[in-house]
């Protein structure tokens, strides 16, 4: 069975730890799926949590990218013309910002009922 999911979140963090300062790490994604749990992970490492502004100041960690853009880099009407199935396409890349190679994420727990969907076929 094809574990498409969970092959590009455990991509994305394997990317993430072992890539250098000033690195980029860039993917391309083909549908909205994939493009959805890119920027999800792009933004949830590269922003600083909302906290209310009820709450007490709490101290956050550094964050582990910049983002360069936050639009995804599309195919040009000239490329379409030339080539129709990048129509889909979309770019995201992010620029590590330093050399620390453990970090947290919460990208298992945002997108688990697309995991628990990709192994239901194991039950069968």
């Amino acid at each position: 069975m094809n574990k498409e999911i969970s092959e590009l979140i455990n991509g994305l963090i394997i990317a993430s730890k072992i890539l250098k300062k000033d690195g980029i790490l860039a993917v391309v994604t083909f549908h909205s799926l994939e493009d959805k749990i890119v920027k999800f992970f792009f933004k949830s490492l590269s922003e600083n949590k909302s906290i209310s502004r009820y709450m007490p100041e709490v101290k956050q960690s550094d964050t582990l990218f910049n983002i360069i853009s936050k639009k995804p880099i599309i195919p040009s009407a000239k490329e379409l013309k030339e080539n129709a199935s990048s129509r889909s396409a979309k770019l995201r890349y992010v620029v590590k910002k330093k050399d620390f190679y453990e970090f947290e994420t919460d990208i298992f727990e945002k997108f688990n009922y697309l995991l628990e969907i990709e192994n239901y076929g194991n039950k069968l």
